[in-house]
């Protein structure tokens, strides 16, 4: 915090008070909703979602709207946030009301995000497993913040990078949509065709393609890949695959990994067949080793491997995985089911060009 000269030293409990009121039937209450640890995100200071008080039996804490919530376990995630409706929360958040005249409402959760905040409770945690801070210990703390003048021209800009940050999201929400449906049409339609003809695809249901494509089973375009003669120090779990984008969001170290593992090589796709709702579909760029939950698939050359990847990421080859999975906590698809999927198949330099259309559309996304 700045150590402006029109900047005040205030304690923690000078500018805001601790409420608590105990409610021991949740269920019994006139309040629907419920806010739990869970439910507050890092550094995030508004509340984006809750529970239902129907879930809950144990007493908890009642809390306003325009009061604020502070995890107090497991502190240091920073979970602070300003409620916008009345309802309930667990005994472990802290139920904070900001004193008029004192600190503006939207600048305490900035306040207790801060740096400054974060340092001096460390040595105040309680617990080693899942550390607390307690009331007596934050109160008396002792912080440098500006007038409220000054604190509501602070919030006015942060509010505009918040507004900023929400425009950013919901256009790449937007776009991340787009780049499905798009995915799905060019799967199926293709690019510009006016001529379709009528097949047999899955489960002899009939469908329409472009005059130009085929329908071929998954084995007739690809296999699984075997080998043994994998130098490589890189490992692949389910862990490390996005969900449903196709990316890869860490790598492992092969030497940490002594159990039981298959072998890819570059070019490959790799297709999570543990809980295939989970859409874990990645192209190899290099030689490795993988989970046993991996499937490491080849093509052939008569389908590119980045249509083969689109075709695993797609919304019929997941209902056709799911519905042939085994198993009901743990549900996995097998080789034996996924080799019998019918594909639509346009030529070669189609696939290129849808490739090109949907590489295009990812590269927004990224940006």
């Amino acid at each position: 915090m700045s150590n402006n000269n029109s900047w005040q030293k205030v304690r923690i409990d000078e500018i805001c008070k601790n409420v608590s009121k105990r409610v021991d039937n949740p269920q019994e209450s006139e309040y629907e909703k419920f806010v739990g640890l869970e439910h507050l995100d890092t550094l995030e200071p508004k509340i984006m979602r809750y529970g239902s008080t129907n879930d809950v039996t144990s007493s908890m804490t009642l809390f306003k709207n325009k009061q604020i919530l502070f995890g107090r376990r497991n502190w240091y995630l920073r979970r602070v946030a300003i409620a916008d409706f009345d309802g309930l929360c667990s005994g472990d958040i802290y139920v904070l009301e900001p004193i008029d005249n004192k600190i503006k409402k939207d600048f305490l959760p900035l306040l207790m995000h801060s740096d400054e905040f974060f340092e001096k409770n460390l040595m105040f945690a309680h617990g080693s497993m899942s550390t607390r801070v307690k009331w007596k210990d934050i109160a008396p703390l002792e912080f440098l913040i500006p007038s409220i003048e000054q604190q509501e021209n602070i919030l006015s800009i942060t509010h505009k990078i918040d507004h900023a940050i929400y425009n950013v999201q919901n256009l790449l929400e937007k776009t991340k949509n787009y780049e499905i449906s798009r995915r799905e049409s060019l799967l199926t339609r293709g690019i510009g065709h006016t001529k379709f003809k009528k097949v047999q695809g899955m489960f002899g249901k009939e469908i329409e393609i472009p005059e130009e494509w085929i329908i071929e089973k998954l084995s007739q375009v690809c296999k699984i890949y075997e080998s043994n003669n994998i130098s490589s120090d890189l490992y692949i779990g389910l862990e490390h695959i996005e969900q449903g984008t196709g990316k890869l969001l860490a790598r492992g170290n092969n030497a940490d990994f002594i159990s039981t593992k298959h072998v890819f090589q570059k070019g490959n796709v790799l297709y999570g067949k543990l809980r295939p709702l989970l859409k874990k579909v990645w192209i190899t760029n290099e030689n490795g080793f993988c989970s046993t939950d991996i499937l490491s698939i080849q093509p052939n050359k008569k389908i590119s491997v980045t249509i083969l990847s689109f075709i695993l990421l797609s919304t019929n080859f997941l209902s056709y995985a799911v519905s042939t999975s085994a198993g009901t906590k743990m549900p996995r698809t097998n080789w034996t089911d996924m080799k019998e999927y019918k594909i639509c198949l346009p030529p070669i330099p189609e696939q290129q060009q849808i490739t090109l259309i949907l590489s295009n559309i990812d590269k927004q996304i990224t940006r």
